[in-house]
């Protein structure tokens, strides 16, 4: 079951420009039809849906959505070839902050960075992750010379890596990722993408222990599955008390976790001002 050092004014001064500069530069696919953003369902299981290309304010569009909704969704449901790169770092951060769950129907190139900050990942089995660096618009790109394009790449890689690196991404996803010219496409299936991300950070899995106790260890994870797999063994007291176990500490996770959403939302300055205006 299932984010800070301070720095010097001056390095923040330029990280702060290097970041917009990268902003208004990197971009991952060529059409610049936003995505759909909408919510469906009802609170606390309400899903967020993006659906489409990831582009320029679309981070500020999804903020307005759920100031409207005036509540922070229980999912986050993607179905997108990727897009901007930076808006998907944004939209990714503010999951990781507010505990958000993922689930895919499509989630290639600049999509990954949004799912690499929700909290739990559920897609199927044969659900597929297509990954490629990042890259600047051509335009831009072209009229470079080889050393200042080279400069400037290492800028993107530098911000890019450390983001996944903190999402919980493995070395080996960010390697991978960054092999794969931005031009071609790799696609890693459901059961092999779990493989290249980091279990739940240490702060947080020890922040549910404090609060829910201890959950099943693997022995008694592995015996509940083949439980679920043979239903025969319904009515064996060992299984009834796993299920039961298991069934106790997932809803008190659900209900910590539910319980800092509202915490984190009724504390945003964003939600508690009017509606912000669409961009």
């Amino acid at each position: 079951m299932s984010p800070i050092i301070h720095l010097l004014v001056s390095f923040v001064a330029r990280k702060t420009r290097l970041f917009t500069s990268l902003t208004m530069l990197l971009i991952a696919l060529p059409s610049a039809q936003a995505a759909n953003i909408y919510i469906s369902g009802d609170s606390p299981f309400s899903e967020l849906h993006i659906d489409g290309e990831i582009v320029k304010h679309d981070y500020t569009r999804m903020i307005n959505v759920i100031n409207r909704h005036r509540d922070i969704p229980y999912m986050l449901s993607l179905n997108s070839k990727g897009g901007n790169v930076m808006e998907s770092i944004r939209i990714g951060s503010f999951a990781r902050k507010y505990l958000m769950r993922f689930e895919s129907k499509k989630c290639n190139s600049a999509c990954l960075f949004i799912m690499l900050g929700s909290m739990y990942r559920s897609e199927s089995k044969t659900a597929e992750f297509g990954i490629h660096r990042p890259k600047f618009k051509r335009e831009f790109f072209a009229n470079l010379t080889a050393q200042e394009a080279t400069n400037k790449y290492k800028s993107l890689r530098n911000i890019v890596e450390a983001y996944m690196l903190r999402m919980g991404a493995k070395q080996q996803l960010v390697d991978d990722m960054f092999a794969v010219p931005s031009n071609n496409m790799k696609f890693i299936k459901s059961k092999n993408m779990a493989t290249l991300l980091n279990t739940q950070s240490e702060g947080y899995s020890e922040w549910i222990i404090s609060k829910c106790g201890d959950d099943l260890n693997p022995k008694q994870h592995h015996d509940l599955m083949a439980f679920y797999k043979n239903r025969s063994l319904q009515g064996n007291s060992y299984f009834e008390y796993l299920d039961s176990k298991s069934t106790q500490y997932f809803h008190c996770e659900l209900e910590v976790v539910r319980m800092e959403q509202v915490r984190l939302f009724n504390n945003d300055a964003r939600f508690n001002v009017q509606q912000l205006g669409a961009n």
